[in-house]
């Protein structure tokens, strides 16, 4: 007979024998496995693991080239953001309470949950490049597209964009032509040109056959509007790239009434961009930043900024540049002048480029040559028919408090593990979880736009990864504060959520001209052959 290690043969034998363990210790063991039961019984399920490749075909599909192989994404959500997958102890609501289908009481995040963690990158050199200029910042505009659908009023179109009411009231605050403004016309095309942080600096409006009314803000800390009466598609003369220079305050600028300081080691950062040549290599070195490895190698801090800009959404800088990573940068003129022409990052073995049409000014990649490439924005980010069951609404009333509480973004009802695909190519900046929102991804794309999906059961990516559109990103599920199965979804531009289902979808990615492909392809063959001539770089 063969018996466990603790207790020997000899022992079962002696008559005088007692239990292992002294009373008191054998009934602590008996409570404790009797409370261990009943809490299991209590408890929601354990939780799915995310999404691993062996498992998901679609996530393989669109892991990022220079991921880091190693990552092990089949660990359960739990163990990486300590959180249950359900919120068990949110109450079932009637969907009727309201007259509104009830899928949440609370999908807002703090703005910290949605920063890009090139955020702070992109403010420090922002901030650079204003000291530089002597206090003054480049702010990039863009033209933003409306067309007036059926049941819009010119409140419901601005509020579509969530562009507060006080801005529309200041544009219907000029009297003569207040009217005109406020009465919409179906098919009626309007324009709006945006900043950066999503402000109304500029809105256009037809005006009679072949006329437009163009509003512009006086100031961009106040809500004034003043207006030109103008020959219709004016506005397009200017580039959608338009840049304004406003003055700021640096966070290197001296307090009022004293002497700023010289920045840091100027002699150095001037001499290496007085000396570059045509070509620029920046290697990153360990412990430097991408931003100190390029203005070291004579990138200034305003190029540095347009260099951001023109890879955002498919370059995360604080996650993908690693130390050893390259950029080369090609300029249209010898020794260093001129606009920049070509970028190539190297990123682990991985080329990503941007190349400078001349003809418009713009900066394609070599997709950019074919307008069948030329990817818009999915309206809806899954392939089933699903339900709306709560529409944006910037100024809902909370069903629970009774308090307006905005609802940022569009909820759809479907079963819980319907596939979330990118609704376009992009990176994905947060990949996380809160009691409100459960599980919850963030998406950067090309251009100003962003997306975020909320209440998720599984997340199929990790931050930092570069996603194909179509590529599955996550399931949909019932975590957080949720009152049944749902999808919440958002689409942003440059952090300002907009109504996903009702505005404008322009392109992502914009494509060359027709008539213009063929000289823009023979350029990029010309910008890859200088920008691996090693006779273009200065001798130091």
């Amino acid at each position: 007979m063969k018996f466990e290690d603790y207790i020997s043969s000899d022992i079962l034998g002696n008559g005088r024998w007692q239990r292992p363990l002294p009373w008191k210790h054998t009934c602590a063991a008996g409570i404790t496995l009797t409370a261990a039961v009943v809490l299991s019984l209590l408890s929601p399920k354990a939780p799915a693991p995310a999404l691993s490749a062996a498992q998901d075909p679609d996530y393989a599909a669109s892991r990022n080239s220079w991921e880091d192989p190693a990552a092990d994404l089949s660990t359960p959500l739990t163990a990486l953001f300590g959180a249950p997958e359900d919120n068990a102890s949110a109450s079932m609501v009637s969907a009727d309470h309201r007259g509104e289908a009830l899928d949440n009481y609370d999908d807002t995040l703090p703005e910290s949950a949605f920063a890009d963690s090139d955020d702070a990158l992109d403010a420090q050199v922002r901030d650079l490049a204003a000291r530089d200029a002597g206090g003054k910042a480049e702010v990039e505009l863009k033209w933003y597209e409306e067309d007036v659908q059926k049941g819009d009023t010119i409140s419901s179109i601005f509020s579509d964009l969530n562009i507060p009411a006080a801005v529309t009231m200041a544009i219907l605050d000029n009297k003569q032509v207040a009217s005109e403004v406020d009465s919409v016309k179906l098919g009626e095309h309007l324009s709006f040109l945006l900043d950066d942080q999503s402000r109304l600096m500029a809105f256009v409006k037809p005006y009679g056959a072949d006329q437009q009314i163009r509003f512009y803000r006086n100031d961009p800390q106040k809500n004034a509007f003043s207006y030109v009466i103008e020959k219709r598609g004016s506005h397009l003369k200017d580039s959608e790239e338009t840049v304004t220079v406003a003055p700021v305050q640096t966070a290197q600028s001296a307090p009022a009434g004293e002497k700023a300081a010289a920045p840091a080691a100027p002699e150095k950062k001037q001499s290496a961009r007085e000396t570059r040549g045509r070509l620029v290599l920046v290697t990153i070195g360990k412990g430097e930043t991408f931003s100190e490895a390029a203005n070291k190698a004579g990138i200034s801090y305003a190029e540095i900024n347009q260099i951001l800009n023109m890879f955002k959404g498919r370059i995360q800088f604080s996650r993908n540049v690693r130390p050893g990573d390259t950029m080369r940068v090609l300029f249209t003129d010898s020794k260093g002048k001129g606009k920049i022409s070509a970028v190539e990052f190297s990123l682990h073995g991985n080329s990503v480029y941007a190349f400078l049409n001349q003809k418009d000014g713009k900066f394609y990649d070599e997709k950019g040559l074919n307008s069948k490439s030329s990817k818009g924005l999915r309206r809806f980010p899954f392939n089933i028919t699903a339900k709306v069951t709560s529409p944006f609404n910037p100024a809902r009333r909370h069903p629970v408090t009774g308090v307006v509480r905005p609802h940022l973004g569009t909820d759809f009802g479907m079963p819980v593990g319907t596939p979330i695909i990118a609704p376009a190519d992009g990176v994905v900046v947060t990949a996380s979880f809160t009691r409100s929102t459960g599980y919850y991804v963030v998406l950067r794309h090309r251009g100003a736009y962003s997306t975020v999906y909320m209440h998720l059961s599984r997340i199929s990516v990790k931050p930092g990864q570069s996603v194909k559109a179509g590529a599955v990103i996550a399931r949909s599920g019932n975590t957080g504060l949720s009152t049944g199965p749902h999808l919440h979804y958002e689409l942003r531009i440059n952090g300002r959520p907009v109504n996903a289902m009702r505005v404008k979808l322009n392109n992502i990615q914009d494509s060359v001209a027709a008539q213009d492909r063929k000289r823009f392809a023979a350029n990029i063959a010309s910008y890859k052959k200088e920008l691996h001539n090693s006779k273009l770089i200065a001798k130091r």
